[in-house]
């Protein structure tokens, strides 16, 4: 089931599981733009974060929150190693993709991992740049238009 949950609940999985050899520090939004850099104006948006329970522990997590631009940006999706190949991932994503909808958002992107790709894909997100390695792994941006 998912639920809401506060950035102190998130931020230790994100620390500790998904982003261990991070060197940047992790925050609650995150400045990046699609496709066309940074704007710390993002910082002014309520983020989201989502987990997904079973018997009440966090098996998966992610994150939202609107950009300056009027985009989504989906961020942080991380599901526990056990829990993997179950659905988990897609489901958190399909929320954040709601969730970004109710924002009133134009369409919403990420830029996951390599690893992660597949997830995405069968959310319906479209790979929308070529991959390349950044602090966390091989990353590329991706978008999905909300449909009406």
């Amino acid at each position: 089931m998912i639920s809401i949950i506060s950035y102190d609940e998130i931020y230790p999985i994100w620390r500790n599981q998904l982003w261990p050899e991070r060197s940047s520090e992790i925050e609650p939004n995150s400045a990046m733009l699609y496709l066309q850099g940074y704007d710390l104006q993002n910082y002014n948006y309520l983020p989201s974060f989502f987990a997904f329970k079973l018997d009440n522990q966090i098996v998966g997590v992610n994150s939202g929150h609107l950009c300056c631009d009027n985009s989504y940006r989906s961020r942080g999706l991380f599901v526990l190693p056990g829990y993997r190949k179950q659905g988990i991932g897609k489901q958190l994503l399909d929320y954040t993709v709601e969730t970004g909808f109710k924002e009133g958002a134009k369409f919403i992107w990420s830029y996951p991992r390599k690893t992660s790709w597949s997830t995405y894909k069968q959310a319906g997100f479209i790979l929308s740049s070529d991959w390349h390695k950044s602090e966390i792994g091989e990353n590329a941006y991706c978008i999905r238009n909300f449909e009406n």
